[in-house]
């Protein structure tokens, strides 16, 4: 447990765990022990308290990894001559592309899979486009949605 609580994602050696982080930015501090990356991430449902290491925290931040987003942490046992240390590995599962997570910047709220939401929002944008310009092609709305759809949802 931290000190705020919330439990500390504890990964065995030769064990992986799937986080989500749930704010876009770490709080970083220092201690006895140096600089440390406070996470606030989800594991199996359960909001928890992720320490990265340096590597990890700066394989984060490259990567852009905002809220949402979702990655692998592992922690195998590697040799160095006659020592066994741990080496922590980082993986990107899931990035959620920018639009969609700017359209739901308002509601707090990021899914899985937003893109009906993204699309169903485009159309609409689309239909009043069309009505404000005094027309109303059917076929028209269709292109302008899937244009508005395309911009929104690229990386």
């Amino acid at each position: 447990m931290t000190q705020n609580g919330k439990p500390k994602v504890d990964i065995g050696l030769n064990q992986e765990a799937k986080l989500t982080l749930l704010r876009d930015k770490c709080y970083e501090g220092k201690n006895n022990f140096g600089a440390y990356y406070l996470y606030s991430v989800q594991q199996d449902g359960e909001e928890k308290a992720f320490f990265a290491t340096p590597d990890v925290h700066q394989a984060i931040l490259e990567a852009g990894l905002k809220t949402g987003d979702t990655f692998l942490v592992r922690k195998r046992a590697v040799q160095n001559g006659r020592r066994v240390m741990a080496e922590i590995g980082f993986e990107i599962v899931e990035k959620i592309p920018s639009g969609v997570r700017e359209m739901n910047k308002n509601t707090g709220q990021v899914a899985d899979d937003l893109l009906k939401d993204v699309l169903l929002q485009c159309v609409k944008d689309a239909d009043y486009v069309i009505r404000n310009a005094e027309g109303q092609i059917s076929e028209e709305v269709q292109k302008l949605a899937t244009s508005l759809f395309i911009a929104r949802t690229r990386n």
